[in-house]
Parts: C-alpha cells; sequence; structure tokens
C-alpha cells in the first residue's frame, strides 16, 4: 500500500506512453491509459522522458489518465522561458470526470542547466511557500489566462484538455541548476468550500493557498530528483450538472361550447277590442 499511486516509467525510447497513473491507494491499483482519441498516445519526443515523473493521490471523483510526455513549448508564463520552441521536456497527468470534463490538469517540466531565479515579485505571489509559487483563484476571469499565459492556454486547448473554471497555480523550483516548473489547472470546487456569502469568499481562499503550499514542496522533490507527488485535493468536486427538470405542463382550458342565440319570448298577440267600446 501507498500514498499515492505513481505513474509508469516508458520502458525503450520510441514505444507509446501506455503507462497511467493508479486510481487508489493500492500499488496494484486499476491504470487508465490516455482517453481515445487523445493526442498523447503518440510516441514521446526525444528529451521528453527527463521530465519528472507524476504521481497522483487516489481519487473517487474521477480518473486519472497520464496525458503523455512531449517536447513543448516553455509554458509557465512567468519571467524569460530558459529554452526556445517546442524544446522543453514535459509530462502531463489531467483528472476526468465521468461525463468527460478535465477536473484537474498537471504538468512538469524541466531544462538542464535552465537555472531557478524567481521572476519579479508581483500580486499572485503565495507568501511563506517553497520555491516561486504563484497562483489565480480564477484563471479565466476577465481573459486572464489567455492575456497573460497565451502559451499555456493555446497548447492545453490544442489538446482537448480545457476546462472552465480553473484556478492556476505555477511553481519554479529554486536551489537547482535545472529549471523545474510545475503548472496545476484546477476546478476551484476541489479546492475551496462552497461559499454563501462574501465572508465565506474571502476566507475560503486559505484551503487552496494551503494545497498551492503542498504542490510547491512536491515541485522542490522533484527537481531534487524525485517524481512530482500532487497532493490530495481537500474537497471533492459537484457531480455533473443535473438534468434540466422537466417544464411543467401546460393545462389548456378545455375550448368553449358553441354559443345559441336565446330569443326573449314573443309577446302575446294584441286582444281585438270588444264590440261595446268600439
Amino acid at each position: 500500500m501507498t500514498a499515492s499511486s505513481p505513474l509508469l516509467r516508458r520502458g525503450a525510447t520510441g514505444l507509446a506512453l501506455a503507462a497511467a497513473l493508479a486510481l487508489g491507494a493500492c500499488a496494484n491499483a486499476p491504470l487508465a491509459s490516455a482517453p481515445a482519441g487523445s493526442p498523447a498516445v503518440a510516441a514521446a519526443p526525444q528529451g521528453a522522458e527527463s521530465a519528472p515523473a507524476i504521481e497522483v493521490p487516489p481519487s473517487a471523483i474521477g480518473r486519472w489518465y497520464d496525458l503523455g510526455a512531449y517536447d513543448a513549448p516553455w509554458l509557465a508564463g512567468v519571467g524569460p522561458a530558459p529554452a526556445s520552441g517546442a524544446s522543453v521536456p514535459t509530462r502531463v497527468a489531467g483528472l476526468q470526470r465521468a461525463d468527460g470534463q478535465w477536473l484537474a490538469l498537471v504538468l512538469v517540466q524541466r531544462v538542464a542547466g535552465g537555472g531557478s531565479s524567481c521572476a519579479a515579485p508581483g500580486r499572485l505571489d503565495v507568501k511563506d511557500a517553497a520555491g516561486c509559487l504563484r497562483m489565480r483563484r480564477d484563471a479565466d476571469f476577465d481573459h486572464w489566462l489567455q492575456q497573460q499565459n497565451p502559451v499555456l492556454e493555446r497548447w492545453i486547448d490544442a489538446r482537448g484538455w480545457a476546462a472552465r473554471p480553473r484556478a492556476w497555480i505555477s511553481d519554479r523550483a529554486t536551489g537547482s541548476g535545472d529549471a523545474v516548473e510545475a503548472v496545476a489547472l484546477v476546478n476551484p470546487a476541489l479546492l475551496e468550500p462552497v461559499t454563501r456569502n462574501n465572508y465565506d469568499f474571502l476566507v475560503s481562499g486559505g484551503t487552496g493557498q494551503a494545497w498551492a503550499r503542498q504542490f510547491a514542496h512536491a515541485t522542490q522533490a522533484a527537481a531534487a530528483g524525485g517524481a512530482l507527488r500532487v497532493p490530495p485535493f481537500p474537497f471533492s468536486a459537484p457531480l455533473a450538472a443535473p438534468a434540466p427538470a422537466a417544464a411543467p405542463a401546460v393545462v389548456t382550458a378545455p375550448p368553449a361550447a358553441t354559443a345559441v342565440q336565446v330569443n326573449p319570448p314573443a309577446p302575446p298577440p294584441a286582444r281585438a277590442p270588444r264590440a261595446d267600446r268600439q
């Protein structure tokens, strides 16, 4: 028994990635390959395997999939890219609900010798976190992700992995000669409780930030030579949206009966005057 289920490493170079992420806590839990039709089924490009492996927690709300290894562009969107073009070794894993919606997408990249300096501090930085942790609770509000990191959004959209709403978490490990960056796009329902008023909303971000700090520690461990171990999410995502309620039956009034004109009774005929009164 293990706390999380590792992504199996691929055997020979050039073979397709058939490994997948375990669903349960046991080592012999079922594994899932990339969904049918996913472009991730193709063989990994040269060098893609040097990205850290990904380990995922058990899940009862969906299924984790190994979405493959790639040579991709630098997808962090923060600071100068340590490599040019689609040359960065990248691994991707995704959590998919039974109805096909992606609940979480996690990717990790490594550029050997790329350095580990953080970008200039900004308002999205998470305090008291390892590495260069940044977070936005609603990455799609005002088209933020599209404007701030169009490379990441286009790369995800092109593979059919986009799902909204989503929070964005990104961390770059420090203290290493390599550039190791991990990015997570997560349905906010996995990170925050249901809010019913303004106060609830203001304090609900604390659990998401706590998860992000665990994610940053996982990124540091991956940079040190381990796997990226995705922390368990604090909440369960809502089930598929219920089918819309059937419209109430429209009761039609019965058709009006045919109108029949009723005439008043005819007055009695006038009596002839009496002869003695003429």
